[in-house]
């Protein structure tokens, strides 16, 4: 009689899934569920188990417009012929055991055994309590479970609430799960791999534009060997981002492209192993910098030296990273090698070339090849005594090996040319201040551009040093930190550490010490010369020839970040000639930047450094005529523009400009107006100040105003 009624009791069961098509079975029987408007009123109340329903809600989802008058009338009979669909036996007016009244509505009374939703959810939560327990194999395997019970979007089959956001909230949980999912099984279960592989691909198919299923999407196809179709995967949504939503890939996707790249050479496990025991080739790389934030795209460039499965050859076996002082070459430098180490099997080789150092002089080229030969175990004997024996020397030992050389600090192309790799196998990455052009046109190395950091990257970095929950606290401060230290790292490092080191002062009081110019430099600069801003920076200016050197400390007189030539040459006094070359020299030193075509940008602490040794080491008398030869610069160039976009104006005759004054050449009214928009926010500053920084500044001050204001409504349209 019991085994009877067990199995009556069992066959009653009813099994509902939601995860796919809405579904009810009795045993191994489905249920009719009746028409959509009942499977959507189903599906609601299986998405709210195990709490209620209220008829409220049921009323807003079902109608899309405004509900009749009948509507819970409507949602009472269709609850009523739930009832009896699920309870045939059921009698009027009697409690069920399937679907009851709760308050303000209705319940469903399911639990992890009846209700795929619901397993899936508790699934899900077991393996989230793996992962934090510290048993990753164990999480990969309940959330592969969970997404087992995955059959398709949640869908009132055949109703109009389908993409209703009640609906569409449990596929967030979908695509969340597999992204745990990916994570866990790609840590500590490779063996699942490919089944998680398959549920990457439909959630992609599902969500085109989700940059974090794309990202690992690429590593899964990445581990199992499928490199080449995860770089078309990642270009592939790298031009859709471009094309659809006018964005670049953001960090993480980035992210996902690095460590594929970092896979692109092919290694046999086994053999690589083996010739590591053989070989203990030299691991001279300094320590990697903990801190490392940001620097993606920089990274993306270091890793496409890397060569593609297959070539035979590398695109290139020199890299040149230049920038500024302080904006991190060697710290991006270090920071690669490590990543890269085990694609040189033969060792990574550090040198310091010292072509910047605060106290030695630069490396001699032989005294470089002699410290990579030790460090390879090969002895310079007497054989060597002869540049060219030299030279043939670390050409042979060089010759079949996979080496990693950083030669940092470079002070020229010259020093580091007879240290570069001849034969594919090694690759040297070159750190300078120069910007080491002739590298690329006679070695064909890549030249990398480092740029200072961006906003995100600099508030990263001090997130890195600091602290999330400081920075968080204090993020108004922060970000104004970033900006004062116009996101070079150095700087941004050094103001973190001075912050450390006074854990009781608020951000806000270091944000004040940037904000005063004169004291800005000394917030940044202490006792030790590598990490003294100031000091680095002089080791750049004091590299200058003397007439370079003078147009860079009479730029910090010039209102604007940026300037032309004509400008700088009226400031510094000189012919076009001899400013075209200083301003060469500025750039090869990375001390100015052409941001754009034919105007020219010095980072903001590097014209505080330059203001600093104006008012030391030029005349008040040299001051004050380049700020009147200025003055005069933008005069003289107005009153030209206005010659050519207003001819008819009336005009007051100038006198002839002072000597050096070089004004702006127009080549026509669209140079002109050009100008003008280029212009037109230093110009204004300038009507302003004229009158307290020139002899005859009121007079100069009112032809200014007339020259700008005729040429911008000359210039609107």
């Amino acid at each position: 009689m019991r085994n009877s009624e067990a199995s009556r009791e069992m066959d009653a069961t009813v099994r509902y899934s939601i995860l796919g098509t809405v579904r009810a079975i009795r045993g191994n029987t489905e249920i009719d569920l009746g028409p959509p408007k009942r499977l959507a009123l189903l599906a609601l109340l299986l998405l709210r188990a195990p709490g209620p329903l209220t008829l409220s809600e049921a009323v807003d989802i079902l109608w899309d417009d405004e509900p009749p008058t009948s509507a819970v009338n409507v949602v009472h009979r269709h609850i009523g012929a739930l009832r009896r669909t699920l309870e045939p036996d059921l009698r009027s007016r009697t409690n069920g055991e399937h679907l009851v009244r709760a308050a303000g509505g209705y319940r469903l009374l399911v639990d992890t055994s009846t209700s795929d939703l619901l397993r899936f959810r508790d699934l899900r939560a077991q393996a989230q309590l793996a992962v934090k327990g510290g048993a990753p194999a164990q999480a990969a395997q309940d959330f592969v479970e969970a997404l087992r019970l995955w059959r398709g979007p949640v869908v009132a089959a055949g109703t109009s609430v389908a993409r209703h956001p009640v609906f569409t909230s449990v596929g967030h949980e979908f695509v969340a799960t597999v992204k745990e999912a990916a994570d866990a099984v790609l840590t500590a279960a490779p063996a699942l791999t490919e089944e998680v592989l398959a549920v990457l691909r439909h959630a992609v198919d599902s969500h085109p534009f989700d940059e974090a299923l794309h990202s690992r999407l690429i590593g899964a196809l990445a581990v199992t060997g499928r490199q080449a179709e995860a770089l078309r995967q990642f270009e592939n949504i790298r031009g859709a981002l471009a094309e659809e939503l006018g964005v670049e890939p953001g960090p993480e996707l980035r992210a996902a492209q690095q460590h594929l790249l970092q896979r692109r050479v092919p290694r046999d496990p086994v053999a690589a192993a083996s010739r590591a025991r053989e070989a203990d080739g030299p691991a001279q790389l300094p320590a990697d910098c903990v801190s490392f934030a940001g620097r993606q795209q920089a990274l993306d460039q270091c890793l496409e030296l890397l060569p593609l499965e297959g070539e035979s050859r590398p695109p290139t076996m020199t890299a040149a990273i230049c920038g500024m002082a302080g904006v991190g070459k060697t710290t991006l430098a270090v920071h690669w090698g490590h990543m890269v180490a085990d694609h040189f099997p033969d060792g990574q080789i550090y040198v310091d070339l010292q072509g910047h150092h605060t106290s030695r002089s630069p490396l001699d080229p032989a005294e470089a090849i002699t410290e990579v030969l030790g460090a390879l175990g090969v002895k310079s004997d007497r054989s060597h005594s002869s540049a060219a024996a030299l030279a043939a020397a670390y050409r042979s030992a060089l010759g079949g090996r996979r080496l990693l050389l950083v030669l940092d600090d470079a002070v020229d192309c010259e020093q580091v040319r007879p240290l570069l790799p001849a034969t594919p196998g090694c690759l040297a990455v070159v750190t300078s201040r120069r910007q080491m052009e002739g590298l690329a046109v006679t070695d064909n190395a890549r030249i990398i551009t480092l740029e200072p950091m961006t906003r995100e990257e600099g508030l990263e970095l001090l997130d890195r040093r600091l602290g999330t929950g400081r920075i968080r606290a204090e993020y108004a401060a922060a970000m104004e930190i970033v900006e004062l230290c116009g996101g070079l790292p150095l700087a941004l490092a050094v103001a973190a550490t001075r912050t450390l080191l006074q854990p009781h002062f608020p951000l806000a009081s270091l944000a004040a010490r940037l904000k005063d110019t004169d004291d800005c430099l000394d917030a940044l600069s202490g006792r030790d010369a590598r990490t003294n801003t100031r000091s680095s920076f002089h080791s750049s200016y004091d590299a200058l020839g003397s007439s370079a050197a003078r147009l860079f400390r009479l730029l910090s007189l010039h209102p604007s970040r940026d300037i032309t030539v004509q400008a700088a040459a009226s400031l510094a006094g000189t012919d076009l000639r001899r400013t075209r070359q200083d301003v060469a020299e500025l750039m090869d030193r990375c001390l100015l930047v052409e941001l754009a075509a034919g105007r020219y940008t010095c980072h903001e602490l590097l014209r505080t450094y330059a203001r600093e040794l104006s008012s030391l080491l030029d005349s008040q008398t040299v001051r004050s005529e380049a700020v009147a030869r200025m003055f005069e610069h933008y005069l003289y160039s107005a009153d030209a523009a206005t010659a050519l976009l207003a001819p008819h104006r009336s005009t007051v005759i100038l006198p002839p400009p002072r000597p050096g004054v070089r004004p702006q050449w127009f080549a026509g009214r669209t140079d002109a107006a050009e100008w003008i928009v280029a212009e037109q926010y230093l110009l204004p500053e300038l009507v302003r100040s004229i009158s307290s920084h020139h002899p005859r500044g009121e007079a100069f001050r009112r032809q200014l105003t007339s020259a700008l204001e005729t040429c911008l409504d000359s210039t609107r349209f």
